[in-house]
């Protein structure tokens, strides 16, 4: 990626971050007074989801902005993984949320709560819908420039807010129409197990790029491809990929043959390099050389799986 892409991505990872903020400070307002105005627990499921969304969108461009720093001498890897640590907390707060959810609908059961301006809870939650789809599509456009996690994370929250907040209009409705109590009841309870769900995708995804997991399969198989196309590539070995911020890491040895000269092994090194390149213009790549059929050194550490 060019540097001018580059700039361009982070711009709008970092516009997608502050309208994310400016958005859900909005919903939270509007929501905290229909609430009031309404006591309806599907609008509260609702506003617990927005406040929550405004930490977390607050965390994620925080943590856009760290991870779009150059290397330097204590972080010679780069500060991408800072996005991977954000989603981590996202989905902390996104269970905190769920559990803070569960608590109010089992104390509403046993205290029920008649709604009250119907008109109000279903205006607001009408907007709240609005305001959801044009952040998510903002979001979306900037997830097309640039492979942020954090952003991603952020997107997958507030594309549950729509569903959230089309719930709660039609808890409204439906209890406007003489439903029985506990259906907004069983609402919050439904929001919270989608919340739990959501936290768990979320994160595992961190934890992959934290623990440095591997590629999936279709990636590192489309990598193999690249090396097996280089006819002076006389073998290869050890082959480790990993995702770092909104890059990849890819390291592998090589064997030519023995007589060439280094400059010669260099350029098929290079060759090579080029070729990831166009995979994966962001990559970190190291590659090894080994002259043929050498392949013991201290770097093979993955027992039993030597390719």
């Amino acid at each position: 990626m060019s540097a001018q892409k580059h700039t361009h991505a982070r711009r709008s990872s970092i516009m997608a971050g502050y309208s994310a903020i400016g958005i859900s400070a909005t919903l939270i307002i509007i929501k905290a007074i229909a609430y009031h105005m309404n006591g309806s627990m599907g609008i509260l499921s609702s506003l617990t989801d927005s406040a929550l969304d405004s930490l977390i969108s607050i965390m994620a461009l925080a943590s856009v902005y760290y991870a779009s720093q150059p290397a330097d001498s204590e972080h010679r890897w780069g500060h991408g993984k800072m996005e991977a640590v954000s989603a981590l907390f996202q989905a902390a707060v996104i269970t905190g949320g769920g559990l803070f959810l569960i608590s109010e609908s089992l104390h509403r059961l046993s205290h029920p709560h008649e709604m009250q301006n119907f008109g109000v809870g279903m205006g607001v939650m009408a907007i709240s819908i609005v305001l959801s789809i044009l952040l998510v599509w903002i979001q979306r456009r900037s997830l097309a420039e640039s492979k942020s996690l954090a952003i991603e994370a952020d997107s997958l929250h507030y594309s549950s807010d729509v569903l959230i907040n089309s719930g709660a209009l039609l808890v409204i409705f439906l209890t406007m129409q003489g439903a029985p109590y506990w259906v907004d009841v069983l609402f919050a309870l439904g929001v919270a197990a989608f919340m739990g769900k959501l936290a768990y995708g979320i994160a595992r995804k961190s934890l992959d790029m934290l623990l440095d997991k591997e590629l999936p399969e279709e990636q590192r198989a489309q990598l193999i491809k690249v090396i097996e196309a280089q006819e002076k590539v006389a073998g290869w070995h050890d082959l480790r990929t990993r995702q770092n911020g909104n890059s990849v890491v890819i390291t592998l040895d090589i064997e030519v043959n023995p007589t060439i000269s280094l400059n010669s092994a260099h350029a098929i090194a290079k060759g090579l390099e080029n070729d990831f390149l166009k995979l994966y213009p962001d990559a970190e790549i190291l590659i090894h050389v080994d002259p043929e059929g050498d392949k013991a050194d201290a770097r093979h550490r993955v027992k039993g799986v030597h390719v």
